[in-house]
């Protein structure tokens, strides 16, 4: 009988020896915090395709306007999660939620009724604590022994049976396996999409217009669309303020008059797909109507996540036209599907969504601040101010060849001699090595500040002497001081309203798009940080700033030729092109030392 062949699941404890380990979390923080959010995302997906089927869970998610919104219930989960994952520590911290989510997705597939109000914050705690306590962590690498493994897996078994007593054993060991399955198929996920990068065309924070040219061209199997669009219009703006849409639409709809299939669609900007899952998905009838469910309301759709933080979703596209799967690396201008009319819609179009610094419906902002129609090809003009491209060994053989190439003493003694030092504690502060050296290198010149490791001028003002700025007494110190002062520059954080106000403004003004840029990227940070002053002084200095530096940018003379003085201001253009300024000169000091 079935009771008969049921086992008790016990807990046990064994002793972490032995030499062999399975990597569970990359040593690099930076990467641990993009597999939980891949893994975040990816579970809420799962959650979602498990609701269709299971329709007494469809109460959990809400369609709101062609988007997937989710209900109070889901919300409280998301509360709890961030309640529990604010316990933790370090990289605890990261892993505690990795695990959380997964373990989540695995119980709404295997028991039938399992919703978010089930999954309670002492469920979350004690999966999370199982899976540390026979953990190792060293240097914030994650790692189990091959008895750890084996203790982990019988103490997510006994968690599962008490969930759900009446589960088989063998459901029980293989949920356990799954949890393991989901945490080592996520990172090679991450490796793939390193190595992708390395070869990317564009590893700055522009966005192109996601509509294809007509011709394509293939280059290792794959297909791009990357030469300009055709001729097409925004039919629906992000807020919506039609019939359809009723004011809350939270993407633009983009059309033209090719038809069904007529238009390639291609991916914004580099990155990885999380959606969709399977064949199937893609396969929904070009018989759109409003409150049509398929697909959520989206019809055929892809979900492109990108090493910023932002998430793209491309909706209502063609039958059987879409190109990829959860899982590919894909690079931009790749043609990703065609244009088409499924799900909740009323004619052939993209719905194209942007959600900035997270994959939730309230994460969407507007398309426009991104992508432009008038501007469809954008080309980079800056590079990601958290993550690398690069592994370690490249990392320390650039650094190695441009102390050699350049002969700069400085830059070999107090950088290129520590690359090694320079990357792991960069990827584990979050920030870009790069970017560390860069700035080092743009703002002084790779010397320390007073004998102080302040190479980034952190904290002083214009005018000011090294004192000004905190008091540094280690490289990896000033690294991480650096790294923490970019949070203000994301999206989120203090000077984010700031960066958007700028960005708009100089849009507007119909300033050169290398000045200014959305949270999150450098050309935003730089609006910020990079400030020419707010009169033309005449003649100025480097401190003062206005003409001392508006003559370097336009020409010697140009002061002489526009009123100038301590009373006129700058313009708006004038304070974006010394942005763009800045911006060209560490772009061209990254080139000249990592090739990129």
């Amino acid at each position: 009988m079935i009771e008969e062949d049921r086992r008790k699941c016990k807990k046990k404890k064994n002793n972490k020896d032995g030499k062999e380990s399975i990597d569970v979390s990359s040593s690099k923080t930076v990467l641990i915090f993009k597999l939980v959010v891949i893994a975040f995302v990816f579970s809420s997906f799962l959650v979602l395709s498990v609701s269709f089927v299971n329709k007494n869970k469809i109460d959990n998610i809400l369609f709101v306007d062609n988007s997937v919104a989710y209900s109070d219930a889901a919300e409280e989960y998301y509360d709890r999660l961030d309640n529990v994952y604010n316990e933790y520590n370090s990289s605890n911290k990261e892993f505690s939620k990795l695990i959380i989510t997964s373990t989540f997705s695995i119980l709404c597939f295997h028991i039938e009724g399992f919703s978010y109000q089930d999954m309670t914050e002492d469920r979350m705690r004690e999966v999370a604590d199982l899976m540390l306590d026979e953990a190792e962590n060293e240097d914030g690498s994650i790692t189990y022994t091959k008895k750890g493994k084996e203790a982990a897996k019988e103490s997510l078994v006994n968690y599962f049976k008490e969930i759900d007593s009446t589960l088989l054993d063998v459901t029980c060991e293989r949920m356990a396996e799954d949890v393991f399955e989901y945490v080592e198929a996520y990172l090679e996920f991450i490796g793939e999409e390193e190595e992708e990068e390395s070869s990317s065309s564009c590893d700055g924070n522009s966005y192109w217009w996601p509509i294809g040219s007509a011709e394509t061209t293939t280059e290792n199997g794959v297909t791009f669309a990357s030469g300009d669009p055709v001729p097409s219009t925004i039919t629906a703006t992000f807020a919506g303020n039609d019939s359809v849409h009723n004011g809350n639409h939270g993407a633009i709809d983009i059309s033209n008059g090719n038809g069904v299939g007529g238009t390639n669609i291609i991916a914004a900007k580099d990155g990885i797909v999380i959606y969709p899952t399977s064949a199937e998905l893609t396969q929904f009838a070009d018989n759109g109507y409003v409150g049509n469910p398929e697909g959520g309301g989206f019809g055929n759709y892809v979900v492109i996540q990108h090493s910023d933080g932002n998430y793209t979703y491309y909706a209502h596209m063609a039958q059987n036209s879409i190109t990829v799967m959860a899982g590919d690396n894909v690079r931009q201008g790749q043609v990703i599907g065609k244009m088409g009319h499924s799900g909740s819609s009323t004619g052939t179009h993209l719905h194209f969504e942007v959600r900035a610094g997270g994959n939730s419906h309230s994460n969407r902002v507007d398309p426009l601040e991104y992508v432009s129609i008038d501007n469809p090809r954008p080309g980079c003009v800056d590079f990601s101010l958290t993550s690398t491209s690069l592994s370690k060994q490249e990392f320390i053989s650039k650094m190695e060849a441009y102390c050699t190439n350049s002969g700069n003493s400085d830059f070999c003694t107090n950088f290129s001699n520590h690359a090694g030092e320079v990357y792991d504690v960069s990827i584990d502060s979050g920030v870009n090595p790069e970017l560390v050296v860069v700035t080092a290198g743009t703002e002084q010149g790779w010397r320390k500040c007073g004998g102080l490791y302040n190479f980034w001028g952190i904290g002083i003002p214009n005018g000011a002497g090294c004192s000004a700025g905190p008091q540094l007494t280690s490289l990896a110190a000033g690294i991480r001081e650096y790294a923490s002062t970019l949070a203000a520059y994301q999206p989120g954080g203090s000077s984010a309203s700031m960066i958007e106000q700028r960005n708009q403004q100089r849009e507007e003004a119909g300033c050169d798009d290398a000045g200014h840029g959305p949270p999150g990227s450098l050309a935003g940070m730089q609006s910020v940080y990079s400030w020419v002053g707010d009169y033309r002084y005449n003649p100025g200095s480097s401190s003062l700033g206005g003409c001392y530096y508006l003559n370097i940018i336009y020409g010697a003379n140009y002061c002489n030729t526009v009123p100038s003085g301590n009373n006129v201001p700058t313009t708006v253009c004038e304070q974006n092109d010394y942005t763009a300024w800045q911006l060209q000169e560490k772009l061209e000091l990254r080139n000249a030392i990592f090739g990129l």
